[in-house]
């Protein structure tokens, strides 16, 4: 799939391109009469470099929050307004809004304000599903978080819960019939609770085994008179070990052929809980209504191995067939607030640089940055701060890796429910960065420096750059994403010690005593012959102007 309204935007824009780059104003955004995306990935809007600076799923009661922070735009409505009152009111703040598409859309079509669509968020989170169709017999209660499938997954330690016990009656029907010449049954033993004694299996409804179970764990494999072929196997309690409950559970059910296969195995498998074709089937929806303005969809960060649930096999299959559901494409991993890693930090880069690999060359790409604690995944007295030297470190992170696009997750939900938490500082903080990413939108924007380049820190810390080459002059963004000394094991909860190092910049062709300005520090630096070095404290960025 390729993002059908590019190529003809690319040619057409080529002159502006090389006029001299005027930079985005922050919280005044103009009415749109066209958003294309250009040869750098980068979204344009009006002809001109637009880097979106994004809220999520804020309420229209949070503009205020969006303009102190300095966002551009709020993507998804988190409110109760419809849509075209919700972009009235972005429009009358300056600020744009994507929302998603349903039977509405109609009405917001050509509003000025409206950046683009997005999908359903995280199409992708992975669900675990099972072939195995497993009932319970009417009376039964059924308890969701055991569910009936586990009973034939091939893991005696998933138990099922059956409530009551005595008396308990489920079914296993199979696709096809097989033959079992052997049947087995792991009960499971624990304090207070019965323990399955006397059960009996049918086969299509006639009994093919009777059989007692001993009182202890693990798995207890009975002979059959014959071998039995069926195509619903019928497991029924008859009496148990006493214990203080009428529930108990049994860890599996298996059933042999003569081969010793278990054929009524039915390993549990994860998908996502939208399909890929489900998301293009609704991109292409959304781009007969709307063929002009952009598409974007957020993935969890399964397409990253070191974040994933899914195997290798599966991301593979999954994530290129997903991203042709999009124009624009973004992810979500918060490493403090989603796991309480700060030691993860790096990962934003390395799934940055991932997802535009995967999105291909003509897709933008954003990354949702963590902002606040609060998580409800985690108990809050354990949790981490969310300082601003880490937000504005995965923001930057980010943006040297390939994304043209950012976004804030400032949600919390401990020890209250809030859309917009993040503290004073951290607003301070976001205005601050924000504004600068703004002011800079042009040359983050531009194309790859032809310029030979390369940075390393002293010691060997890790180090990385993003070079662009803007009206006439060298653009570096460097910085450094040193985690401290390597742990024996990077435990949750624990908190890093980042180091400082001094840089060594080569820049092919640089002169010596040439002057290079650090942006927004106040401070020059005159070069040697091919390069020129400068201090780094943890995690901090620089950001280099300067002519060949």
């Amino acid at each position: 799939m390729s993002i059908r309204f590019v190529v003809p935007v690319v040619l057409a824009l080529v002159s502006v391109f090389t006029a001299p780059a005027r930079s985005q104003t922050a919280n005044v955004c103009p009415a749109i009469e066209t958003v294309e995306i250009g040869r750098n990935r980068e979204l344009r809007v009006n002809g001109e470099p637009f880097f979106p600076i994004m809220l999520w799923l804020q309420n229209h009661e949070r503009i205020d929050d969006g303009l102190k922070s300095g966002i551009n735009t709020f993507c998804a409505n988190g409110g109760s307004l419809g849509k075209k009152d919700y972009l009235d009111q972005l429009a009358r703040n300056g600020l744009y809004g994507i929302v998603h598409f349903q039977d509405d859309h109609k009405e917001v079509l050509d509003h000025s304000h409206r950046l683009g669509w997005i999908h359903s968020d995280e199409p992708d989170m992975s669900k675990t599903v099972s072939d195995a169709a497993v009932r319970a017999a009417a009376g039964m209660n059924i308890n969701s978080s055991t569910p009936l499938s586990r009973i034939v997954d091939g893991n005696p330690g998933s138990w099922t819960v059956l409530d009551p016990l005595v008396g308990a009656e489920i079914t296993v029907k199979l696709e096809k019939p097989v033959t079992v010449q052997s049947l087995a049954v792991s009960a499971t033993v624990s304090s207070g609770l019965p323990v399955a004694k006397e059960i009996v299996f049918l086969a299509d409804g006639d009994e093919i085994l009777k059989a007692n179970l001993e009182n202890k764990r693990g798995q207890q494999k009975f002979e059959l008179a014959k071998p039995a072929t069926l195509e619903r196997l019928t497991v029924k309690v008859v009496s148990s070990y006493p214990g203080d409950n009428q529930w108990g559970s049994l860890g599996e059910i298996e059933g042999f052929n003569e081969l010793g296969k278990n054929v009524l195995l039915s390993p549990p498998r994860l998908v996502p809980r939208t399909l890929p074709e489900d998301v293009i089937a609704q991109y292409h929806r959304i781009k007969t209504a709307d063929p002009v303005r952009p598409v974007l969809v957020t993935f969890t960060g399964s397409f990253f191995e070191k974040a994933s649930r899914y195997d290798e096999a599966t991301r593979k299959a999954l994530y290129p067939e997903f991203v042709k559901g999009s124009d624009v494409a973004g992810f979500d991993i918060y490493p403090i607030f989603g796991s309480g890693y700060p030691s993860r930090l790096n990962w934003v880069a390395d799934a940055t640089e991932e997802l535009v690999r995967i999105a291909g060359p003509q897709r933008p790409m954003y990354a949702w940055i963590e902002t606040n604690k609060g998580s409800k995944w985690m108990t809050l007295s354990k949790q981490l701060d969310v300082e601003p030297k880490h937000t504005r470190c995965e923001t930057w992170m980010a943006i040297i890796r390939g994304a043209t696009a950012i976004g804030y997750f400032t949600h919390r939900w401990q020890p209250d429910y809030k859309q917009f938490a993040p503290e004073e500082e951290m607003v301070a903080e976001l205005k601050r960065l924000n504004g600068q990413i703004t002011r800079l939108a042009p040359a983050i924007l531009a194309a790859p420096s032809k310029a030979r380049i390369d940075m390393t820190l002293d010691d060997g810390l890790p180090c990385h750059f993003k070079a662009t080459d803007c009206d006439g002059a060298l653009y570096i963004f460097a910085q450094n994403i040193d985690l401290g000394p390597e742990p024996e094991s990077k435990r949750q909860f624990e908190q890093i010690t980042p180091r400082a190092g001094k840089a060594t910049i080569t820049v092919e062709g640089l002169k010596a005593g040439t002057s290079i300005e650090v942006i927004d520090e106040q401070r020059t630096i005159k070069a040697t012959a091919g390069k020129f070095t400068d201090d780094f404290a943890p995690l901090s960025e620089h950001i280099y102007r300067l002519e060949l």
